[in-house]
């Protein structure tokens, strides 16, 4: 059906002669892995309601709206995130530095994301607790688009996501609902970074209920969002995006606006540098492994101060000292390391700071996960094999949270210098096998 109705658009619009101003969003417009995209925030006040007007061949000019914020969307190949063995192949935006409190503190917080050429979707969270990674996947995939995207299409889609921590059963967060877009207008925008003669406009509603079931009870939110987002075949974001909510009586209420834009010395008029950086990966293990770090402050940073917390242990590597722009660093000590860097160019100056960015000594006791040893597969669903084993003097699984689990769990069998662990009975998660006197990482999942 949606071909058909796209068979008749396109007819009628050679017929009046429309057809050139109309585009087709694919999946070459969507982000790819290495993009690095800058985005403003503004007040979504005064800007009326004469924009939502449906239709082709419309006019929209948002170009006297002022920035009072930004933000980067930086996208990663899952390799280069502490999470590619969850996310083998897929595209990873890392979206907050921690969530949660108390005991359940959630670090590096990065969602998933995977592109064809029929749909953009998202595939799960990765995060990480108590220092190892871990993730969470939808198991009902949230399409945020499909392809072809032109004018007067329109799709529905559903979407679940369980989000739990493996080892424990006081809580879990369910969220499930469903996506609906529309393709309701066409025309030419100008906004404060460029204009553009040839965009669609995409009316997306969320109807979610988001759901915290504990030991006892459940407590179910309803959720409704409706966002217009305004695309182009140049970018890989929306040029510009109003979210907001819907009430009973249908009445949208705008309460954000972010819009594809340039660097702004000085955004919200706040002067200084925009100082950013970020690191290859965040976890490792003793005099191991390399971290290397990538300085992203903007403009352009002449000196650069970097500071690791605690300092004890830090070695800087391949050449580099706490003043390079981009440093290597090996650690010599076990724990969470709390990273700075403070940026000057000529009068302009900043700082960041990212508390617990990096955690080092995964293992058991005081012993560090070796990775010399081949193991396969890994992650598995059932058996693990480990070569180069002729016997084995002891051997013990321990989960995330420090839990032995049951010799009645798992078996093993030696055979030809290859172990063979079967962990099929084991919940999804993250072990560590403790191998007469080694440790090695190993993850559990269908």
């Amino acid at each position: 059906m949606r071909k058909l109705v796209r068979a008749i658009i396109v007819i009628y619009s050679i017929s009046f002669g429309f057809l050139n101003a109309q585009i087709t969003i694919t999946s070459s417009s969507m982000p790819s892995a290495g993009d690095t995209l800058r985005y403003s925030t503004a007040s979504p006040a005064n800007i009326g309601t004469a924009w939502m007007v449906r239709g082709g061949s419309q006019s929209w000019d948002f170009s006297t709206l002022t920035s009072n914020g930004q933000g980067l969307y930086e996208y990663k190949s899952a390799n280069k995130t502490p999470y590619a063995f969850y996310f083998f192949g897929q595209i990873g935006q890392k979206t907050a530095d921690s969530l949660g409190g108390g005991p359940f503190v959630f670090k590096n917080i990065y969602s998933f994301y995977s592109k064809s050429s029929t749909v953009f979707k998202t595939e799960g969270l990765g995060y990480s607790y108590s220092g190892i990674p871990l993730a969470s996947k939808y198991t009902d995939e949230d399409e945020i688009y499909q392809f072809p995207l032109q004018y007067n299409d329109s799709d529905v889609s559903t979407f679940r996501f369980v989000f739990s921590i493996p080892g424990q059963t006081l809580f879990s967060f369910v969220q499930a609902g469903k996506r609906t877009n529309v393709v309701d207008a066409w025309g030419s925008i100008k906004t404060p970074y460029k204009t553009y003669s040839d965009v669609i406009r995409v009316m997306t509603f969320v109807d979610e209920v988001d759901t915290l079931v504990s030991q006892f009870t459940k407590f179910p939110i309803a959720r409704k969002q409706v966002s217009y987002k305004f695309l182009a075949t140049s970018e890989k974001i929306p040029v510009l995006e109003v979210v907001g909510t819907l009430s009973a009586k249908g009445v949208f209420t705008p309460t954000v606006i972010n819009y594809r834009d340039k660097y702004l010395s000085t955004p919200g008029g706040n002067n200084g540098l925009a100082v950013d950086f970020s690191v290859d990966r965040d976890t490792g293990t003793v005099n191991t492994d390399t971290f290397n770090f990538t300085n992203l402050t903007q403009p352009f940073a002449f000196t650069n101060a970097w500071k690791i917390t605690p300092s004890a242990g830090v070695r800087y590597v391949k050449g580099s000292s706490a003043a390079s722009a981009n440093p290597s660093v090996v650690f010599s000590n076990g724990g969470l390391y709390t990273v700075n860097l403070k940026a000057t160019s000529g009068p302009l100056s900043g700082d960041t700071t990212i508390n617990d960015m990096i955690f080092i000594g995964w293992g058991v006791g005081n012993k560090t996960i070796v990775k010399s040893v081949k193991i396969y597969p890994n992650p598995a669903k059932g058996k693990v094999f480990f070569e180069g084993y002729a016997s084995v003097e002891n051997i013990q699984i321990v989960d995330v949270l420090g839990k032995v689990i049951s010799k009645k769990q798992f078996s093993y069998v030696v055979n030809n210098n290859i172990l063979q662990i079967d962990i099929a009975s084991l919940p999804d998660g993250v072990y560590f096998v403790e191998l007469n006197n080694s440790v090695y990482r190993i993850v559990k999942q269908q």
